[in-house]
């Protein structure tokens, strides 16, 4: 008895089954996405290094001055031993080398006396400090190291100016008494990339 093969008929199985029958030309390319709002240099840098824009940082490029809106006490985190909402470094405001900063400090704290300074990032702070000299000179608040003199609670303001002169890290701290040993700081980086803004 003769066999008959199966070759044939699986083979025109796979040239048909397969799209064999259809043209070899690629699929045409999608349409290109359409292209994102042009941002400026100071958001892409931004956008690039983790920095984010934040409503109590402004930043105008073309005069070169950052100016900041510093609120002690802002929210109950910390024992209200915060700034803006943020205590134990979890935070850092991102300046641009070169650039005049004025920070405007309200203490919205009911009870305790508050202030800041630019001080060089540590891993812990003192419970007292000695001198709280900054970083750059005018970087500081009057009185800071007070409990009774620095900026007064409940709605107490000072407004400061210095010059961002070198880049590096940095941080803003409570000098008041116990504040900063117990969270009462967050990071200032100085960028010599052009980078502004909030990394938290």
């Amino acid at each position: 008895m003769m066999k008959r093969s199966t070759l044939p008929a699986l083979g025109a199985f796979v040239l048909f089954g397969c799209g064999g029958g259809e043209s070899d030309q690629p699929s045409p390319a999608p349409a290109p996405a359409p292209a994102p709002a042009t941002a400026s240099a100071t958001e892409a840098a931004a956008a690039a290094s983790g920095a984010m824009a934040v409503d109590w940082i402004s930043v105008d490029d073309g005069a070169r001055t950052v100016t900041i809106d510093l609120v002690a006490g802002s929210t109950d985190v910390n024992n209200r031993w915060n700034f803006n909402g943020y205590a134990n470094g979890e935070a850092t405001v991102v300046v641009p080398v070169g650039y005049a900063v004025t920070v405007n400090f309200e203490n919205r704290d009911p009870v305790n006396y508050h202030s800041f300074s630019v001080l060089q990032r540590a891993a812990s702070y003192p419970a007292i400090f000695d001198d709280a000299t900054p970083v750059f000179e005018g970087a500081v608040t009057s009185n800071a190291t007070s409990m009774t003199e620095a900026t007064a609670p409940g709605g107490g303001t000072e407004s400061i100016s210095f010059t961002a002169s070198a880049a590096g890290e940095y941080a803003l701290v409570c000098p008041v008494p116990a504040h900063a040993v117990t969270g009462m700081w967050i990071g200032f980086d100085v960028s010599d990339s052009g980078e502004s803004g909030l990394r938290s």
